[in-house]
């Protein structure tokens, strides 16, 4: 019987095919692929962050919205930062792993939210 993959999987298989494409072998192709997954794992954000306010008690509810809101703000500046820090580099390889560590940004909170709303669904008994 074939296993079907979680989303995280397909996200991350599909980072790799686009990576292993000839024409991304270059900087400009791989940054997109970098771009395309993040924009992936930000809907897996948006989609357990729903999914965990809709099941979560009031005050569950009143604290992840603070750590939300606390780790949209140290997302906006770890993205600050190493776009200036990888901007000042001078080969074109750095800005592959600025994007990639963007990328990795979003794919560990995506990560988090999906495991807290699998721990939160577990049933108790």
């Amino acid at each position: 019987m074939a296993q079907t993959l979680s989303v995280s999987d397909a996200i991350d298989d599909e980072l790799e095919e686009c990576r292993a494409q000839p024409e991304n072998k270059a900087p400009e192709g791989a940054i997109l692929c970098e771009y395309n997954a993040r924009i992936a794992w930000e809907k897996e954000i948006d989609k357990y962050y729903k999914l965990l306010m809709n099941i979560l008690k009031p005050d569950e509810k009143r604290d992840l919205k603070i750590a939300q809101r606390d780790w949209v703000v140290y997302r906006d500046n770890e993205m600050l930062f190493a776009g200036t820090l990888y901007k000042n580099k001078k080969s074109k390889s750095w800005l592959v792993i600025h994007a990639v560590r963007l990328t990795n940004i979003f794919r560990n909170r995506a990560l988090e939210l999906e495991e807290y709303y699998e721990m939160a669904t577990l049933d108790a008994d």
